[in-house]
């Protein structure tokens, strides 16, 4: 990279112990952003010197790696506000136990150079890398990670991760790792017999078996259901870490070492041997590991069920034939063939047939709607009883169905800010849990004088402290979380939003499209001279090919009263605005509500005779100038969603205050706050105008949700502290919403802030359970009330107690309006769309 010249900078000499890192930038636009950036860089720990690309398309760094951390340097940079561009990385995992393996995971992969972060997913066996553009140094990370002791494979690159099934180190439901089922079958059954002589001895006083039987199955336990955790216990101490395989070998080994010493110089007659207990550590463990595996793939059920949406091939027409092909090599524009009863491959506009469309295993709801010639299908959904003809809009690896698992996996995969510090606590826990055993056992030497009694209470706390839970509280809630979530059609896009959704107090929404249907029509047209055939021709001229549901209201109103459009010239949206075009016979056109009139300066007076008649109540009056003069203007109205008032009742119930903010008139925007009982209204904002009424709310203490569907609200969802997109959503809304709703209905807003609510409680609650458990349970272990045995149950009840209570969130079931609710709203607009009558003016029963 070339330097940007301000002063000179040192070269790295050669055998130097600095290094030169090339940060690739996005952002930058003018010197002075290149020079802030090198500024703030240069005043950072470690860094000699900073060099800006003379295209300001990135910086090369010379630093001391002990001392600057590419982390920090990452961050500080996108605090300025640049992006540092980079590429992630999914890895399928195998052979993760614990927190403290998932610390290992991410240690190993964080050393690999050019690596930003690693998140680790103990549930999803997967970590996902994010590394500097445009590195992907695949081979160097797996090497990583086989070096920490665990398997490594990569994930696919089509925006959608392998199934998590394939993964999984111990597997529920059919076919899944019947090895591991196996072996715990085996090891259950020579540890049952060891655990029916223990009963037996202790009620009859005497064994079933003689001693030389206990040992040769609790050898063999030792022998076939402990060397995994033998050879991680192994690995662990060759690379100098304490993982929970090493508390495991060392409780197991320590009772059943002690038993044989026991046994061959102290105790022939079998008295005070633990080789039961040394297999029931095993034979537990193993078992809470195959317990946790269940619940685990229940947890991820909602990820798999996506996964079996996607279709493998499709039938591409093709000479009057067609040929099967995969989905991944279907072309844009290729035509699809789509039988009865079949799932719809592809993203894409029925060219040919009708049938309907059951869109409900994606939407979680809703009931099978009508699909003609010309109407937009998902792949993924369900085709019923027609053959349908679908032209593919879109590549599988960009279809809606991609993206929707995208983001449930990327939610899924990440760790709440909270998990961090539980990693590090794991970390450290283990040491102290050694120390801690070393101490009961001297202690006991000390008091009681007895080694049998001082082994068993040493091994009890080995046992008993193993921080499973720690690591699975966190990742299960909220794997199970976002999954119940995704099922419902609610997806959760940024994971730090589940901790600020349940802080949510007060909820904006946009009206059109979000409260209203979004199918909006027009109701009376005014002329200031009375012409109404050209006020019509030049507004419908200009709304050609406009996408918004205004431009096709007026379009289809138009078309009704027989209006043949002039040719357009030249077309430009404003946001929040309306439209200025430019027509044949170069007539310049805007069309939009009054900011937009006076922002070109058009003089509004004369209209005002007319202003009552297009904004009565409930309607929204579009403004109509062409070459500079206003010639009248067009009454509009949206008429509420059914459901809209059950979900300001269902807020309102649970404490959060709502408020409508819309760039309609005031007259349209009174009138559906009335309907609604809403107090609070905002009319007239422009983008800019809801920016700064959320900025208003957060200064005095609001914790605020902004929902919208549209590209103007995108600004607004961006700014909230939580932003959500509703329904069809506008691209550019979805990706600057922290929550994407696919149903189009406003109770899943409440649905979706209730969903992160009771995912968050959850991850506190099995935080709790972990934390509670290990400071009740090492004591009592150390001070004898536990023999190593029962000690093992409990580890693994505690671990499988953690994922049970994440399970539950499975059952969470959202909250589903009636399709015609008894107390709807009395809908302000109180009319019908216009019915076609030949060349007559339609009817506008208002």
């Amino acid at each position: 990279m070339s330097e940007t010249p301000t002063e000179a900078q040192p070269a790295t000499p050669p055998g130097s112990l600095y290094r030169r890192l090339d940060l690739p930038l996005a952002g930058m636009t003018g010197a002075t952003a290149g020079e802030r950036v090198r500024n703030r860089l240069r005043r950072m720990e470690g860094v000699v010197a900073v060099e800006i690309a003379a295209d300001l398309s990135g910086a090369t760094l010379t630093l001391d790696p002990a001392r600057a951390a590419l982390p920090d340097l990452v961050r500080e940079v996108e605090s300025l506000g640049y992006a540092v561009l980079d590429v992630l990385t999914p890895l399928s995992i195998r052979g993760m136990t614990s927190s403290a393996c998932v610390a290992r995971v991410r240690h190993a992969l964080e050393s690999v150079e050019g690596v930003i972060e690693a998140q680790v997913n103990p549930v999803l066996n997967r970590a996902d890398v994010r590394l500097l553009a445009p590195e992907r140094r695949l081979d160097e990370l797996m090497a990583a990670v086989r070096r920490a002791g665990y398997g490594v494979t990569p994930l696919g690159e089509h925006g959608a991760v392998a199934d998590v099934e394939s993964a999984a180190d111990y597997g529920s439901g059919a076919g899944a790792n019947r090895p591991e089922s196996l072996m715990l079958g085996i090891v259950l059954v020579l540890t049952a017999p060891l655990l029916l002589n223990l009963g037996w001895q202790v009620l009859a006083g005497h064994p079933l078996f003689a001693v030389a039987w206990a040992f040769i199955l609790s050898t063999a336990v030792l022998g076939l259901g402990g060397a995994r955790y033998a050879f991680g216990a192994w690995r662990a101490i060759r690379e100098r870490e304490t993982t929970m395989d090493l508390l495991v070998v060392l409780g197991s080994s320590s009772a059943y070492l002690y038993s044989l010493v026991a046994w061959i110089s102290l105790h022939p007659d079998g008295r005070n041997l633990y080789f039961e207990t040394a297999a029931a550590i095993i034979a537990f463990v193993r078992l809470g590991k195959w317990l946790e595996a269940m619940v685990k793939h229940g947890t991820t059920r909602a990820i798999r069920g996506l996964m079996e949406l996607r279709a493998k091939s499709a039938r591409v027409a093709r000479d009057g034939g067609f040929v099967s092909k995969p989905i991944d090599k279907v072309a844009v524009g290729e035509v699809v063939v789509v039988k009865p009863y079949e799932r719809i491959p592809v993203d894409g506009v029925i060219v040919g047939g009708e049938s309907t469309v059951d869109s409900s295993m994606i939407t979680g709801a809703g009931l099978p709607e009508d699909k003609t010639v010309g109407d937009a299908v998902t792949g993924g959904t369900m085709n019923g009883g027609g053959t349908l003809h679908v032209q593919a809009q879109r590549l599988a690896a960009e279809s809606t169905l991609a993206r929707i698992i995208a983001l449930v996996e990327e939610a899924q995969a990440r760790k709440v800010p909270l998990q961090r510090f539980v990693d590090r606590a794991a970390t450290a826990f283990v040491p102290l849990v050694l120390g801690m055993a070393g101490f009961t056992l001297f202690a006991w030497l000390a008091v009681e004088g007895s080694f049998a009694a001082a082994v068993e209470a040493a091994v009890s706390v080995l046992v008993i402290a193993c921080p499973c839970a720690l690591g699975l509280a966190a990742p299960t809630a909220l794997v199970a979380g976002t999954g119940a979530a995704a099922r419902a059609g609610i997806l959760i896009r940024d994971i730090d939003s589940l901790e600020k959704a349940h802080r949510v107090d007060t909820v904006l929404f946009d009206k059109t499209g979000t409260l209203s249907e979004g199918r909006p029509f027009v109701t009376s047209v005014e002329a200031l001279d009375g012409d109404i055939s050209r006020l019509l021709t030049i507004a419908a001229s200009a709304q050609q090919g406009n996408e918004h549901p205004l431009g096709r209201a007026i379009l289809e109103y138009a078309a009704n009263y027989g209006i043949v459009p002039s040719s357009l010239k030249s077309f430009e949206a404003m946001p929040g605005r309306g439209v200025r075009a430019v027509i044949a016979g170069q007539t310049e056109v805007l069309i939009g509500n009054r900011p937009l009139m006076e922002g070109f300066g058009i003089e509004m007076a004369v209209g005002d005779w007319i202003a009552p008649l297009l904004a009565m109540a409930g309607r929204s009056a579009i403004w109509v100038a062409a070459d500079g003069r206003l010639i009248g203007g067009l009454s509009v109205c949206d008429p509420l969603r059914s459901d809209a008032r059950r979900a300001v009742a269902a807020l309102k119930e649970g404490g959060i205050a709502c408020a409508i903010v819309s760039g309609d008139a005031d007259t349209a925007v009174a009138a559906v706050a009335q309907a609604l009982g809403v107090k609070n209204a905002f009319c007239d904002a422009l983008p800019e105008t809801k920016i700064r009424i959320v900025r208003r709310l957060q200064r005095i203490g609001r914790s605020v949700a902004m929902v919208g569907d549209g590209i103007n609200d995108a600004p607004a969802l961006a700014e909230a502290d939580i932003g959500i997109a509703v329904g069809a959503a506008a691209d550019a809304a979805m990706q600057s919403a922290d929550i994407t709703l696919l149903r189009a209905d406003v109770v899943s807003v409440a649905n979706a802030l209730a969903v992160c609510r009771e995912t968050w409680t959850k991850i506190r609650q099995n935080l709790a359970l972990a934390f509670v458990y290990n400071l009740i349970a090492l004591p009592v272990a150390a001070m004898g009330f536990l023999s190593p045995a029962v000690a093992g149950g409990a580890m693994a009840a505690s671990s499988v107690s953690v994922v049970v209570n994440a399970f539950l969130l499975t059952r969470w079931k959202p909250h589903l309006p009636e399709a015609a609710p008894p107390d709807a709203p009395h809908d302000p607009c109180r009319v019908t769309p216009p019915a076609t009558q030949g060349g007559d003016k339609p009817e506008t029963p208002c």
